[in-house]
């Protein structure tokens, strides 16, 4: 692309920029004269169970971790609040000196084949995550041992202080001895542990048909509302239906112009005017601390990404502004390293860089001079300087609009980047989490996948930065280990929370070890007729869905009067928890 076409792509997106915020400008300003009307979802859930209700979802990243929590119990779960937690099959928690965790548990829980919950249930699904557990984080390293106190109250031992602990407790599900008994903990890079259907749980909905891990899955999985559910938060839907493999653009007709097929999905940025538009669906938008990740293959990628001058050009030259503000229509925040400002302390900590950040040593340099140090690596290998240096990609189908801005970018300091498009989130982990054992089966140089954040926490973006671990693409680097390592012990309301988590990402930024791109919001296209409010995070708080009587799965044979076709106001929240 010439720098006409590019100057007549920019006036394009421009255009469709200001077109598509004009709108949203009249939407706040003039609701009346455009027509949007109040939320009558909103207006008329009773918060009740409603008989024959079914809701159907399209969730295709992380669906595993999306709706867990909705079928398993932890002492704590997930929470769209400051915290980011709050407590499920525990009442209340005692910390001493962040190694001795004691837990008061609930007395009325029950799991879904109606065996009672207590200490013993606790201490049966340690000994089996001690045997299998995740890696993801520092806790099965950390953890000693978990003591019964009473028939509801353990005590949690670890050994060196560990301040996360709250937010992988979210994590240490419990399941009924006879999951264990059959599958114990998988041990996998990915959890939670979802291998089959059955009353295996002890959350508000049955896994009733289909199984979902992070490394397999079906086609769709189903739920049940579980009639016999202990908690305050019961289920007001009696079925879900979470859809997987559904190809995104089929997907977005369906919650757009059909009913019965998608209720509830994420939608690209392009799609919003459309979604406002449709005669059954509603947008939701809103700030996340969700982050798209992007590595180097440093492991056994192309040799130039080895090379610091070399991803140093990269990030420059892709501009996170313009990507932002045209890519991504302005849903989103930069990021200096892919992490998101909307994490407790995250922005703090990227302001306590900002003159690092606007430094000599970060200083930016021209794309001439981009240009120049990929034309001196061509020649000090014998690589031929008047042909592209060409590197590769991987990525599924719906970050094209993303990869393809990026391929642009790179063609300007003569790097063309194949893009090999995979179809499931699923493929892409596979190659990535064998990369760090440089045992892909897909050559690739530059890997992007959607980072939904799943930790309330910034580890759910730091921990691709861990060397020596499958969701990592990076080399040993003691001292990186050594910075994860302090902000694993420190609780995030301590001074040195700052302090450690701008270290990370000070480490990160000047050694360009990802890819930088911008923090996207949660933008979502809702059936009319349904309540969903979606989190900043990875987690679908399903069992707080509900739907009005004008619904498709409870209104019978009736047709949904016109008047409630009418475009609905976007709801758009613009403060983060």
């Amino acid at each position: 692309m010439g720098l006409h076409a590019w100057k007549c792509k920019i006036r394009n997106r421009l255009f469709l920029t200001c077109w598509l915020l004009s709108t949203f400008h009249l939407a706040y300003a003039n609701q009346d004269d455009i027509g949007l009307t109040k939320d009558k979802a909103l207006q008329e859930i009773t918060h009740e169970f409603k008989q024959g209700s079914h809701v159907k979802l399209y969730i295709p990243n992380l669906p595993y971790l999306a709706i867990s929590h909705a079928i398993n119990g932890a002492l704590l779960r997930p929470a769209n609040n400051a915290q980011g937690w709050q407590y499920d099959l525990a009442v209340s928690h005692q910390s001493i000196n962040d190694k001795i965790w004691l837990f008061q548990l609930r007395q009325d829980a029950y799991f879904q084949d109606g065996t009672h919950f207590n200490a013993d249930s606790v201490i049966n699904n340690v000994k089996a995550f001690q045997e299998q557990p995740f890696t993801f984080s520092n806790f099965a390293k950390v953890l000693d041992r978990v003591e019964k106190i009473d028939d509801y109250t353990v005590k949690f031992y670890m050994k060196a202080p560990y301040g996360a602990f709250p937010y992988d407790a979210i994590w240490l599900q419990f399941y009924t001895q006879t999951y264990l008994n059959k599958f114990g903990w998988n041990g996998k890079p990915t959890c939670p542990n979802l291998v089959e259907p059955g009353p295996y749980g002890i959350g508000p909905y049955i896994l009733t048909k289909g199984y979902v891990e992070g490394d397999r899955r079906s086609a769709s999985v189903e739920l049940t509302a579980n009639s016999n559910y202990w908690g305050d938060d019961k289920p007001k839907v009696e079925r879900m239906t979470i859809n997987l493999d559904i190809e995104p653009t089929g997907a977005f007709e369906a919650v757009t112009k059909n009913e019965g097929i998608v209720d509830v999905m994420p939608i690209a940025f392009s799609d919003q005017v459309e979604t406002v538009r449709s005669p059954y669906a509603k947008l939701s938008s809103s700030p996340s601390k969700n982050n798209y990740a992007m590595h180097f293959n440093l492991i056994s990628g192309n040799p130039a990404i080895k090379d610091a001058k070399i991803r140093k050009a990269i990030n420059q030259a892709i501009d996170q502004d313009y990507l932002l503000n045209l890519s991504m229509l302005g849903e989103g925040v930069s990021s200096p390293t892919m992490v998101s400002p909307n994490f407790f302390g995250v922005n703090e900590a990227i302001e306590s860089l900002s003159g690092y950040l606007a430094g000599e040593s970060d200083k930016p340099i021209s794309l001439a001079e981009m240009k120049k140090q990929v034309y001196e690596y061509q020649q000090q290998h014998g690589l031929d300087p008047t042909t592209p240096l060409k590197l590769k990609v991987l990525a599924q189908k719906s970050f094209l609009f993303l990869i393809k801005d990026i391929q642009f970018f790179l063609s300007q300091i003569n790097i063309e980047l194949e893009a090999q498009i995979l179809p499931t989130e699923e493929e892409v982990f596979k190659q990535l989490h064998v990369t760090w054992k440089n045992q892909n089966t897909t050559t690739w140089d530059l890997l992007l996948w959607g980072n939904t954040d799943w930790y309330k926490h910034p580890w759910s973006a730091f921990f691709v930065y861990l060397p020596s671990y499958a969701w990592s693409t990076l080399p040993p680097d003691p001292y990186l280990v050594s910075l994860i390592d302090k902000m694993f012990e420190t609780n995030i309301h301590s001074s040195d929370y700052i302090e450690v988590t701008a270290d990370i990402i000070k480490h990160v930024h000047e050694n360009n070890l990802m890819v930088f791109l911008p923090t996207p919001n949660n933008v979502f296209a809702i059936n009319k007729e349904v309540y969903f409010s979606p989190g900043s995070s990875a987690f679908y708080y399903l069992r707080e869905i509900q739907v009005t009587d004008y619904h498709w799965s409870v209104r019978g044979n009736a047709l949904l009067p016109e008047a409630r076709k009418r475009p609905v106001e976007i709801l758009r929240t613009g403060v983060i928890q």
